[in-house]
């Protein structure tokens, strides 16, 4: 029996290769077994010389060079045919090339984990000192993409500066660092280094629109100029969140240790932030209340739908987008923020029955589909399609949302309280005082009026708008959603007519289906895929 050893080859690849030690053994059992004949040896040293030729030549000269590769047989074109002695010598010289190598990137790889602290300790610093500063920091990351823009040959540098791309220590603004935590934080123990480094509260005020403030400096906030400049700001400051909320995802659906982070409260250092920020150093009741990475993502969705109400003069379904003021570039990144914000917040209430408790008892569902319920809304012109496919895709992604918060309930009841007919009064009122939701609610929370008629309503995306492919899409992922809410769904909507029950969602289920039952109309469909697709319909019919 003969170990095997993992080395690194030169490209920094792991591969396996027989312990020198045991080979050492071998040779001598070898020897001994067969006096006068020398073991051959069981390493491979001509991948040895294949992986190192293709170092640069000035690395390869710093090793003197490598010798010439020895051929089977006399004939082999480049090749020299080596006598015994000459390959002993080669078979010498590479192991030297190849153990000098494995121990220079033995210390290349301790150099770089001895510096990721020393990262992160940076990236959080650079969150930290925008927070402290962001109207300064806003400006220089306005200025810095004026000057981009003004430069029409598109000097490298300038391109460079604030695109993700430099390299890691020189991530000095705060979107190329949240670009590098982004990346970083998907590593769990990166991850979980960054919290125990203190980050995770720095991060997350960056989800508060309060902490980045801009003032308008020499012009009339109402001019046009003024207006211009604010609208830039916006765009920025939905670039860092988009960012911040991304990362948070990224990080917290590593590891189910990583879940408690959804509701820690970093209301401390957001407090202490904004005394910094201001001179008026009282704390008023706002300053008193919890805030966590699940509540201000949740604020995110409420927020918009104050901003809406308040522009409708006190209605509660927005029907146009927004002020004014709000341009094209304004509503794009308002838009891919909401995503990316969706994004973080599933990652926080995924396979989190806590933190779904507690979405539920700040009537998080609620907050969420009247705010896409709203943005299905939005009327828009026939030059902002992109907004309206951005638009669907946002509420594809809140129902998907849904239904797995659905799911979860469904899937792991035994992490979820029940309530049963077994169930004494006293217990139910002791969940009640206590704002304990049971499985029950959870569901019921999820599939209320609102949240059913989202489900249908995905069935019919405009394809003129969405395109084909896309309609088709939202439309598979719509019927899943309304497989899992239908026992619920069918409670709140069944009617009685007399002797007939009308059943909630089967018309509209059936339409798909004939849609897609159209084989031979040209509507370029794979037959394989047509067939899944009318699988699915029949499957969810079945359920209904």
């Amino acid at each position: 029996f003969v170990e095997n050893v993992a080395e690194m080859d030169a490209t920094g690849a792991l591969i396996i290769v027989p312990n020198s030690d045991n080979n050492d053994d071998a040779a001598n059992n070898n020897g001994s077994n067969k006096q006068g004949q020398e073991a051959p040896s069981s390493k491979d040293y001509t991948m040895m010389h294949r992986v190192m030729s293709q170092l640069p030549p000035e690395e390869l000269a710093s090793f003197g060079g490598l010798p010439a590769l020895p051929s089977s047989n006399s004939t082999t074109a480049g090749n020299t045919k080596l006598t015994a002695k000459e390959r002993q010598e080669f078979e010498a010289k590479m192991e030297v090339l190849w153990q000098t190598r494995q121990e220079q990137l033995r210390k290349m790889q301790e150099e770089s984990i001895a510096d990721l602290p020393k990262i992160l300790k940076e990236r959080i610093a650079t969150l930290k000192e925008y927070l402290m500063g962001s109207n300064d920091k806003l400006m220089e990351l306005l200025e810095s993409r004026r000057r981009r823009t003004d430069n029409e040959d598109g000097n490298e540098q300038d391109n460079k500066e604030g695109d993700g791309t430099k390299s890691s220590s020189t991530a000095n603004n705060v979107i190329d660092a949240l670009r590098d935590l982004e990346f970083q934080l998907s590593d769990v123990d990166m991850a979980r280094d960054f919290h125990t480094l203190g980050g995770w509260p720095y991060l997350i005020a960056l989800l508060d629109e309060t902490m980045h403030d801009h003032v308008v400096v020499g012009t009339d906030p109402d001019s046009e100029n003024g207006a211009h400049e604010v609208a830039e700001a916006a765009v920025v400051v939905d670039e860092i969140r988009a960012l911040a909320a991304t990362t948070i995802g990224t990080a917290v659906s590593n590891l189910g240790e990583f879940r408690p982070w959804a509701l820690e409260d970093v209301s401390s250092t957001i407090n202490e932030l904004r005394k910094t920020k201001s001179s008026n150093t009282s704390v008023d009741d706002t300053d008193k209340k919890m805030m966590t990475a699940l509540s201000l993502l949740t604020r995110v969705f409420q927020e918009e739908l104050d901003q809406r109400t308040k522009a409708m003069g006190g209605g509660t379904m927005a029907v146009v987008d927004g002020p004014s003021s709000h341009t094209n570039a304004m509503s794009k990144s308002r838009a891919t923020f909401k995503l990316r914000a969706i994004y973080g917040l599933g990652s926080l209430l995924r396979g989190n029955p806590t933190a779904q408790q507690q979405f539920i008892l700040t009537n998080g569902p609620d907050v969420l589909v009247r705010n896409v319920l709203g943005t299905l809304s939005n009327v828009r012109g026939p030059t902002e399609s992109s907004l309206s496919r951005l638009d669907y895709k946002f509420a594809s992604k809140v129902l998907a949302l849904g239904e797995d918060v659905v799911m979860d309930v469904v899937l792991h009841d035994q992490e979820y309280i029940q309530i049963d007919e077994s169930t004494t009064d006293d217990v139910k009122e002791k969940y009640e005082a206590e704002g304990v939701m049971t499985a029950n609610q959870l569901v019921a929370s999820f599939t209320t009026e609102k949240w059913c008629d989202l489900s249908l309503r995905m069935l019919a995306p405009p394809t003129e708008v969405v395109g084909e492919m896309s309609a088709r899409g939202i439309k598979e992922k719509a019927l899943s959603a309304v497989r899992a809410m239908a026992p619920s769904c069918q409670v709140v909507y069944t009617q009685e007519e007399g002797d007939s029950e009308i059943r909630w969602g089967i018309e509209e289920v059936k339409r798909v289906r004939a849609e897609w039952n159209r084989e031979g109309s040209g509507d370029g469909l794979d037959p394989v895929y047509r067939k899944e697709l009318l699988d699915l319909v029949d499957g969810v019919l079945g359920v209904l």
